[in-house]
């Protein structure tokens, strides 16, 4: 299925990455939820990606640059026809990643996830290092347990999933132990995310979410304390500036490489990632009515992402070293927050008003590598 490089106008990157929003129903009603999915009785087939949007935005995109899919949702094992998508992608050569709260995954589906050979990284949410704390978020009774049934069926068949955590007052006093779990069960890495307060999350993320000297602590405390005992890669989400120089040398780069990627919503909509079920000014157009080329490279709201990130950055970002990279942490969010792209990322400007922003991390500090 090899398609030949379409040229791009000058300015206009790649389109190197589809997170295909496939399903827009979930069986977790989970409290923090950004995307707020139907639960899936009753969904219908207007809440997943249909085969023909899919088909057509993945021969659509592989001119433009594609070179890898992310499957998420809702859930994506909700999706009636989730082998099909599967196999069609990995024949297609597309690497694909899975993001999960791992409750459906059984013996065949695992089986079939590493058969698929181009399943090449599946994330697994866990929320704690227990039924009570990880069902306190998830809600539904048993979740607890199905997601690591889930996990451990990944792990039998030599798959080793990374483990995602929430952090929130309620769960943060588990990071050592949830970490432990993860080592335990035999998963490759673990992730802690931060509620992010856009649709369910944002009321949960006012009353349960952490401060930032809760983040900075937490995250010092787990540098110090947990990943020089522990066998498995460790990642914490706090914007480069404040990661120090042994983890910015175990990562690379900026997790979400926001200019090169495009969210496709299972209405067959086209959005800068999920946000655009919640904010919809961030919806560029739809598989129906649009072709993509015409989205990537004539969309005005893309042509201002572009223009503001990273070097149109402003505020504290526009300052920081690791613009360049880090590209202003979570651009979905600073837009949500401020209605712009190149507004600043709300942790490091908040950072920044009460004297911890790294001094060291700023354009022109004489002295760069100091650990904060």
């Amino acid at each position: 299925m090899a398609s030949e490089r379409t040229a791009l106008p000058p300015g206009v990157p790649p389109l190197s990455a589809l997170y295909l929003y496939i399903s827009g129903a979930c069986n977790l009603p989970c409290r923090h939820c950004w995307i707020s999915p139907a639960p899936p009785a009753g969904a219908g087939s207007r809440l997943f990606l249909g085969m023909d949007h899919l088909r057509s935005v993945v021969e659509q995109a592989r001119p433009l640059g594609l070179v890898g899919v992310k499957l998420t949702g809702g859930e994506p094992l909700l999706h009636p026809d989730f082998r099909e998508i599967v196999e069609y992608l990995c024949q297609a050569g597309l690497p694909v990643t899975l993001e999960t709260n791992g409750t459906l995954i059984d013996s065949d589906c695992a089986t079939l996830l590493k058969h698929l050979r181009n399943v090449r990284f599946v994330s697994v949410s866990l929320d704690g290092a227990n039924a009570t704390t990880h069902e306190e978020l998830r809600v539904l009774p048993g979740s607890f347990e199905k997601a690591l049934n889930g996990i451990r069926e990944l792990v039998k068949v030599g798959i080793r999933p990374q483990v995602i955590c929430t952090l929130h007052k309620g769960n943060v006093s588990e990071v050592g132990a949830v970490v432990a779990l993860a080592e335990q069960l035999g998963c490759g890495s673990v992730k802690f995310n931060h509620v992010q307060r856009v649709g369910r999350g944002e009321g949960f993320g006012e009353a349960q979410g952490l401060d930032l000297r809760e983040i900075i602590e937490t995250y010092r405390s787990l540098e110090s304390d947990v990943i020089p005992k522990v066998g498995l890669a460790v990642h914490f989400d706090v914007p480069m500036a404040f990661k120090s120089i042994g983890s910015l040398l175990r990562t690379s780069g900026n997790t979400c490489g926001v200019r090169e990627i495009l969210g496709v919503l299972s209405n067959g909509a086209l959005s800068l990632c999920g946000i655009g079920v919640s904010v919809p000014e961030l919806v560029f157009g739809h598989l129906d009515r649009d072709a993509l080329y015409d989205v990537w490279v004539g969309n005005p709201t893309l042509a201002a992402l572009r223009e503001a990130v990273p070097f149109g950055l402003q505020g504290i970002c526009g300052e920081c070293l690791h613009r360049g990279l880090c590209l202003g942490m979570c651009i979905a969010d600073n837009y949500h927050r401020a209605k712009k792209f190149s507004g600043g990322h709300w942790f490091c400007t908040g950072a920044a008003e009460i004297g911890l922003f790294p001094a060291s991390r700023r354009k022109g500090s004489v002295d760069s590598c100091p650990t904060p």
